[in-house]
């Protein structure tokens, strides 16, 4: 299997001022990247990262909007009611419940 990756050469152009502070972040050593093409690789993934989370957001967005979902997740939530009843209660009488204070075994009490 094959774990070189795949690379794609462009040419970009960046306003002056853009450069020379992505280039002294680089030459401080900063542990964000150690060149100028990882800063600018780095930078592009983050901003498709938040293009991405963006448009899920948007997703998520509508489906408040949409009275047929919000009918069926209602419809949901209660078919749980009664198992999710019973889990709260049996967690409530574990973390209620007393504790046995421990005892010692007949072998520890004859040393």
């Amino acid at each position: 299997m094959n774990t070189e990756r795949a690379f794609q050469t462009t040419t970009v152009r960046l306003p002056k001022g853009v450069y020379e502070q992505a280039k002294a972040v680089v030459k401080r050593g900063s542990a964000e990247a150690s060149s100028i093409n990882d800063f600018l690789v780095e930078a592009v993934q983050d901003k498709l990262r938040q293009l991405r989370e963006k448009e899920i957001d948007a997703a998520f967005a509508g489906m408040a909007d949409d009275s047929e979902y919000r009918q069926s997740a209602i419809e949901m939530a209660q078919s749980f009611e009664k198992s999710d009843w019973e889990a709260y209660q049996a967690s409530e009488a574990a973390q209620n419940a007393p504790t046995k204070p421990k005892t010692r075994s007949a072998k520890a009490k004859t040393r």
